[in-house]
């Protein structure tokens, strides 16, 4: 495997995370809090709670899929990390997972596409349970295949039944399901958690979007996002406002989290880079909204800490700027990072970044926060 080259990356935050009141704040944080329904509620105002630290950032080591009889993988898009730093890395052109060690040793890999054999169509790892089975759904055949860590095939969960937009798989191998129906001219999307044998546990919550017909095309509307935390908890929102619905692994709500916010108008250049994407589609007419969602996507650290990535960007700087709040819910600091977080596992960040030919690989950075 290539050596990947230390590199620091130093990133400055306009608000910082809760280190301390050592950080100046240029005027004082209040954020309300209240209950409805006997739920708690943070509500946030539109400026974090500290100013001014630095993010520090390490790659101590990359994982590019190089290995194995198979030859390199075209592409790493999605993958696993285990307890034990055990790194699953997925290829979904190849249909192939392989597997390294933590300190980056290569071990092995499967796949392929054929479904008697348990292996794979067009894959993403979607979990690993606590017993170190990885799950993996495999959309060309319409399931949810397990396969122990040296990836042998245990069971099969047909999914055939289900319209997936996008699903996960907890540590006790509930599965949360992001699906979708037609009711026309809409269409309805849900958020529900399945045990492992697809018998519906909750509906966390739902959605309607308008269904493009014909030659209309709505772009950029608000998508659910959701995560599942290192507690088997789920946290879900729905960005058609700023607002974060906080679950505990037994399905309970625990706190709900909003923050003032004022939304960024569409600019001309995201409504041509859009349209080039549908060059080859003249005939497409495509609506924009002048205003965008709250957030696109978030993820929640090991602590419960979540990393909203919002639609702004910092001038003369990479990616898009992050709103972070703690495990109470507090708006604590916003970022700027290149990439976005991926899973933060072991007091270490992963991210899917590219190789100098523009490949995505895998990236484990060890970071640490410190004053400025």
């Amino acid at each position: 495997m290539r050596t990947t080259k230390q590199r620091m990356i130093l990133l400055l935050l306009l608000a910082g995370a809760a280190l301390g009141p050592a950080c100046s704040r240029s005027k004082p944080f209040q954020a309300k809090t209240s209950t409805e329904s006997g739920i708690p509620v943070v509500m946030n105002p539109g400026r974090p709670l500290h100013q001014k630290v630095l993010l520090r950032l390490t790659a101590e080591k990359s994982f590019d899929g190089r290995e194995g009889g198979e030859g390199p993988l075209p592409a790493i898009d999605s993958f696993a990390v285990d307890r034990d730093g055990t790194v699953f890395v997925c290829s979904e052109k190849a249909a192939l997972i392989k597997t390294y060690s933590a300190a980056g040793g290569f071990l092995g890999s499967f796949g392929t596409s054929n479904p008697d054999a348990g292996d794979l169509e067009r894959p993403q790892i979607v979990g690993i349970t606590r017993d170190g089975e990885l799950a993996v759904e495999s959309s060309g055949h319409g399931m949810l295949v397990f396969y122990s860590r040296e990836g042998r095939p245990l069971r099969t969960i047909s999914l055939a039944a289900l319209n997936i937009f996008r699903l996960g798989v907890d540590s006790r191998g509930r599965i949360l399901i992001h699906s979708y129906r037609y009711v026309r001219p809409n269409v309805l999307y849900y958020l529900r958690l399945y045990d492992s044998g697809l018998e519906e546990i909750k509906t966390y919550g739902q959605y309607w979007e308008p269904q493009s017909v014909g030659n209309d095309f709505y772009a950029y509307l608000p998508i659910l996002w959701w995560a599942i935390d290192g507690r088997d908890g789920v946290v879900y929102g729905y960005p058609q406002r700023y607002e974060l619905k906080v679950f505990g692994p037994d399905g309970a709500p625990s706190r709900i989290i909003r923050k003032e916010h004022v939304p960024p108008a569409l600019t001309e250049k995201e409504k041509a880079d859009y349209q080039k994407e549908y060059a080859n589609a003249p005939y497409m007419r495509i609506h924009f909204p002048d205003v965008h969602s709250a957030f696109q996507k978030f993820t929640v650290d090991e602590k419960g800490w979540i990393f909203v990535m919002t639609w702004g960007r910092a001038a003369g700087a990479a990616g898009y700027w992050y709103d972070v709040f703690d495990e109470n819910g507090i708006y604590t600091a916003r970022i700027t990072l290149a990439s976005m977080p991926q899973l933060w596992a072991g007091e270490r960040l992963y991210t899917l970044d590219a190789d100098p030919t523009g490949t995505p690989i895998l990236v484990r950075h060890r970071f640490e926060w410190i004053l400025h």
